[in-house]
């Protein structure tokens, strides 16, 4: 059995992730990386406020998007939630002391893992058509 696991440092400690996540294979972030370690909250809070207040929907700092990227795998294929002990927001916050009440309400593992591999060419053109014909009316 080959156990994977993803490094992080936090303060120049690393901590190791078990599992394998989408965001291991990136060179980035949405933002730069030193950026999202001490203001990710900021930009989860504002994008809250446009989603809940003003009805503004992006993907960009969006709490699902962060989940879908930095959600981990084990061996077989199976998402572990990203608030598990070790997992990647958990581990962190840990280190610093502060409760991250994020997943007593929302998602803490993908709903859809790897649905936009399973999404057709048809289906595109059928999801496309379907937009226009909303955009149109």
């Amino acid at each position: 059995m080959v156990t994977m696991h993803s490094v992080y440092a936090h303060d120049g400690n690393p901590h190791v992730s078990p599992g394998k996540s989408k965001a291991d294979s990136q060179k980035a972030c949405v933002e730069p990386t030193d950026v999202m370690r001490k203001e990710h909250y900021l930009f989860l809070l504002h994008q809250r406020d446009e989603t809940v207040i003003d009805g503004i929907r992006t993907k960009n700092h969006s709490l699902a998007n962060c989940v879908d990227c930095h959600v981990s795998y084990d061996e077989k294929g199976k998402a572990i939630p990203i608030n598990s002990e070790g997992q990647f927001c958990q581990e962190c916050h840990v280190k610093t002391a502060t409760n991250i009440t994020c997943f007593s309400c929302h998602a803490a593992e993908p709903r859809f893992p790897n649905h936009a591999k399973n999404i057709s060419n048809g289906d595109i053109d059928e999801i496309s058509a379907i937009a226009k014909r909303i955009e149109d009316e």
